[in-house]
C-alpha cells in the first residue's frame, strides 16, 4: 500500500536553538560576572533557565523523524490532532487556513467520524469564529505547499478506492525551498540588523528610540492578534518587533563582550605600567612602548589604541571612550573601567 509520510522540517528546530542561544549566553555571562545574590545574578539564572529550555526543545524538533502526517489509500492521520485516522469516505471537503501565520488544512467531516474526545464548547466556538473545523491538520512544522496538499486531499476524498493508489503515486511533494528571493530577503534582514546595532551604539538616545518603536510595534501586533485575515499592519508590526528584540540582544551581547575585552586589556596595560615603575622607579612617559610590550591579542590591541595615558604627580591615569561615547577611567583596585 502506497503511503505518503510527511516529516518535520529541521529548520524549525534550528530556529528555536538559534533564538535561544543568545539569551542563554547573556544569562550565563551575567551569572559569571555578577556577585551571587545580586539582582543581575538572579536575572541571569532566570534568563538561562527559561531560554535554556528552548535548546533541548529545538534539538528534539530537529532530530524527531517520526512522520507527522500519514496519507494512504484508506485515509489521513495527523499526529498533532490526537485523533484516529479519518477515512476518505468521511471527508466532505478540505481547505487551507492561515491562523497567525501558522498553516493549517481544515477538514470538513461527516457525522460518521467519531472524535476520541468531544471538543470543548469554548474550543468549538473559537474554531467557528476563526473559520476552522474541529479537525485541522497542522503544517507549521512541515515544509510543504499547503494548497497542493489540500488539492491532493480533495482529489483522494472524491476518487474511487481503486484510483487512490495511482493518485498517491503520481503526487510530487513540492517543498517550499530557499529561493533566490528568500536569500535576498535574509541578506536584507541581516543588513538591517547590523545597521540598527550600529545606530544603537551611537548613544543611549538612539537605543531607547529603537526600543520605544519596538514596544509600539509589539502593542500593535498584539492588537491585531485576534484577526485571522492577512493584515499587512500585523505582519510589519511583527517584523519590527522582532528587529527590536534582536537588536536588544545584539546590543547587550556587544556591550558585554566589549566590557570583557576592555577590562582584560586595561588589566594588562596597568600591570605593564606597574612593572615598569618597579624596574625604573618612575612611571613611563611613552605609552606606545607600553602597548608594544604588553601581551595583547588582536582585539585587545584595537581597544588599547583607544586608550589615553596620563602621568600625574604620584600616579597615572588610563582613560577611554566606550561604545556609547562615554568617557571611562580605569580603576586599578576594581580592575575595571568606571
Amino acid at each position: 500500500m502506497t503511503e505518503l509520510k510527511l516529516h518535520k522540517t529541521t529548520t524549525k528546530g534550528l530556529k528555536i536553538i538559534g533564538m535561544s542561544i543568545p539569551f542563554v549566553a547573556i544569562g550565563v555571562w551575567m551569572i559569571i560576572q555578577e556577585p551571587a545574590g545580586t539582582t543581575n545574578y538572579i536575572m541571569g539564572w532566570l534568563c538561562t533557565s527559561f531560554f535554556g529550555l528552548g535548546i533541548p526543545v529545538g534539538i528534539f524538533q530537529t532530530f524527531d523523524r517520526r512522520p507527522q502526517i500519514i496519507i494512504n489509500e484508506i485515509g489521513i492521520w495527523d499526529r498533532t490532532t490526537n485523533q484516529d485516522q479519518i477515512k476518505w469516505e468521511q471527508i466532505i471537503d478540505a481547505y487551507p487556513l492561515d491562523i497567525f501565520d501558522q498553516k493549517f488544512i481544515s477538514i470538513v467531516s461527516d457525522d460518521s467520524f467519531v472524535f476520541k474526545k468531544k471538543p470543548y464548547k469554548w474550543a468549538a466556538k473559537i474554531n467557528k469564529e476563526i473559520g476552522a473545523q474541529n479537525l485541522n491538520l497542522h503544517l507549521g512544522q512541515i515544509n510543504i505547499d499547503e494548497h497542493k496538499l489540500t488539492e491532493l486531499i480533495q482529489s483522494l476524498a472524491k476518487a474511487e478506492k481503486k484510483d487512490r493508489n495511482r493518485i498517491l503515486q503520481s503526487f510530487k511533494i513540492r517543498k517550499n525551498g530557499l529561493s533566490f528571493q528568500s536569500f535576498l530577503k535574509i541578506l536584507l534582514y541581516i543588513s538591517i540588523s547590523i545597521a540598527l546595532l550600529l545606530l544603537s551604539l551611537t548613544g543611549i538616545t538612539a537605543f531607547m528610540t529603537i526600543m520605544i518603536i519596538m514596544g509600539i510595534a509589539a502593542l500593535t501586533a498584539r492588537w491585531y492578534w485576534g484577526s485571522t485575515e492577512k493584515s499587512e499592519i500585523r505582519k510589519y508590526a511583527g517584523i519590527i518587533t522582532w528587529f527590536g528584540l534582536i537588536n536588544m540582544v545584539l546590543c547587550l551581547a556587544t556591550l558585554k563582550t566589549y566590557d570583557y575585552v576592555s577590562d582584560n586589556a586595561g588589566k594588562k596595560l596597568s600591570q605593564q605600567i606597574d612593572d615598569f615603575k618597579i624596574v625604573n622607579t618612575s612611571y613611563p612617559t611613552d605609552f606606545n612602548t607600553i602597548k608594544e610590550n604588553t601581551d595583547l591579542n588582536l582585539i585587545e590591541e584595537i581597544f588599547a589604541n583607544r586608550v589615553e595615558y596620563e602621568v600625574t604627580d604620584n600616579n597615572y591615569e588610563l582613560r577611554t571612550i566606550n561604545l556609547l561615547n562615554k568617557e571611562r577611567t580605569y580603576d586599578k583596585d576594581l580592575e575595571e573601567w568606571n
